[in-house]
């Protein structure tokens, strides 16, 4: 190897070591953020309930901003009871020694659990290792993803469980496909955010279009792929029935909330009348300006900041732009599945009363944009061979254009 050869390998490493420098140290201020909150621990709360055979919080857990539900004198939560269960046995430990689980204390592990299944992904759809880890870092701090995998109150660490059974059901996928435990993971999905779980259409789409020797075992398949969800389906019907006894009632109706809250769901909890808002939400709110007092427009750092309403997806993740440069004919039927379970979560995301509000970005879209991201990475590759420069700089782009957006919803003062 001569001279040149080796001052150019010195140079190409000293690149990569500066343009992996800024995303890691970010995602290393994301991991720290998760043992500094404290507040909104409803899940560890109801763990504890868990651990004493009660389906109640033990004690209260404040009253607007914080969704108690008031029933028969006791105060119930009304999210999938699953990220609760997972923390059990974790509170469980810590109780032997008198302290407390926090959310945060679990959180980070799956933060780095979706940072795993992303580059495994990328791996699996052949880009190379540096190319995937941008991708992971891509995802994992440069979408609405950053809004919750640093805040680990109840609400934004539902969806961290979610996006990672998300993840790991894709991950399965591509690299086990044991359906048995993709059903699992789907039950699970359900179990902690219903509006995630259209992706079971990916999977039982892909099914039906097997045609190999396997294909006699599809009734197999059928049945463990939905048999853990309609188990989940049973679990959360006697969930509900124990505790408002109706097994069709999750306890909104019950919910203490504020007066916005409580007049967009009296037009239904589910309703075409919200998609509008939402898809306003998602598609096309932008960051609120910041100005140097109420009476002028004179803005002042840092000028533009998170916006509590939601911010666009095309704005927190603007490398999903790349999608509409495809020609609908070069989307594959592997393509299409992806599609047809996130328009599907799409809808109920959009359907649903509520837009998010206090978040960064629009975070109910992290229900299917998991999907979207795979999809988005499969359509990328059709084209490429690997990341051009400008994609490169746009997914690392989004990562500082985020933290600027967010650093103000991720560190009030």
């Amino acid at each position: 190897m001569s001279l040149l050869d080796i001052n150019l390998h010195t140079r190409n490493n000293y690149k990569k070591i500066i343009i992996f420098t800024i995303p890691l140290s970010l995602f290393l201020v994301v991991i720290i953020s998760n043992f500094v909150s404290g507040e909104s621990q409803q899940f560890a709360e109801l763990s504890r309930a868990f651990l004493h055979g009660q389906l109640n919080f033990l004690s209260p857990i404040g009253t607007y901003g914080q969704d108690p539900i008031f029933y028969h004198g006791k105060i119930f939560f009304g999210d999938g009871p699953f990220p609760a269960i997972l923390l059990m046995p974790f509170m469980a430990v810590f109780n032997l020694f008198h302290a407390y689980f926090y959310q945060g204390h679990l959180q980070w592990l799956l933060v780095l659990g979706v940072l795993y299944f992303v580059y495994k992904l990328a791996r699996k759809l052949t880009y190379s290792p540096e190319d995937s880890l941008i991708l992971a870092l891509g995802f994992t701090i440069g979408s609405a993803f950053l809004g919750v995998a640093a805040v680990p109150s109840s609400w934004l660490f539902a969806q961290v469980v979610t996006v990672f059974l998300l993840f790991w059901s894709l991950y399965e996928y591509y690299y086990q496909r044991r359906w048995w435990l993709i059903g699992i993971i789907c039950g699970l999905t359900l179990l902690t955010r219903v509006t995630a779980l259209p992706i079971i259409l990916f999977f039982a789409l892909e099914l039906w279009q097997i045609t190999d020797k396997t294909k006699k075992q599809k009734p197999i398949k059928y049945i463990q792929l939905f048999s853990p969800v309609i188990f989940g389906f049973i679990l959360l019907g006697l969930y509900n029935f124990l505790r408002f006894h109706n097994p069709f009632n999750g306890g909104y109706s019950h919910q203490l909330q504020f007066s916005d809250s409580i007049e967009s769901k009296s037009l239904g909890t589910f309703s075409l009348i919200h998609i509008p808002t939402n898809f306003f939400s998602a598609v096309l709110s932008a960051p609120l300006t910041v100005a140097r007092d109420h009476t002028s427009w004179t803005l002042r750092f840092p000028y533009v900041t998170s916006n509590p309403n939601g911010i666009s997806i095309f704005i927190t993740s603007a490398y999903l732009l790349n999608l509409f440069t495809h020609k609908w004919s070069s989307f594959d039927k592997r393509a299409r599945n992806l599609l047809v379970a996130i328009l599907a979560s799409a809808f109920m995301v959009l359907s649903f009363y509520g837009i998010g509000k206090d978040q960064y970005g629009y975070r109910y879209s992290l229900d299917f944009l998991p999907v979207l991201f795979l999809l988005f990475m499969i359509m990328y590759k059709k084209n490429h061979k690997s990341l051009t420069r400008g994609m490169k700089l746009l997914l690392l782009g989004s990562i500082i254009i985020n933290f600027y957006l967010a650093w103000s919803f991720l560190f009030p003062n």
